[in-house]
């Protein structure tokens, strides 16, 4: 799917999922939804968040930033997938990581 084609489906099903901001740079990132969040969130069960490519994240901040890979990274793992902001918090995966899934509800 595309990323617009996970948003669609995302709002239709979860109008309260949390997208990440500034949209125009990290929209493209947006891989898919889940019910069953792989992160250490207190979440309620089957909350549906979006999923994000973190790899896209970190590359999307380096532009943002005008940082390297290692900055945007440092800054990825605590301002933006260390953040929680709610029920509704996306969550990130790795492409490189094969158990990786995303499963719609």
């Amino acid at each position: 799917m595309t990323p617009a084609e996970v948003l669609e489906q995302l709002t239709a099903l979860e109008p309260d999922a949390l997208l990440l901001e500034p949209r125009e740079h990290f929209d493209a990132a947006l891989v898919g939804y889940t019910h069953e969040a792989d992160d250490h969130w207190p979440r309620q069960t089957h909350m549906i968040v979006a999923v994000y490519d973190a790899n896209k994240c970190i590359e999307a901040l380096m532009v943002m930033l005008g940082c390297d890979w290692e900055g945007a990274a440092d800054y990825f793992g605590y301002n933006t997938a260390g953040a929680w902001v709610g029920e509704g918090t996306p969550t990130f995966r790795y492409e490189d990581d094969p158990d990786a899934t995303i499963s719609p509800p």
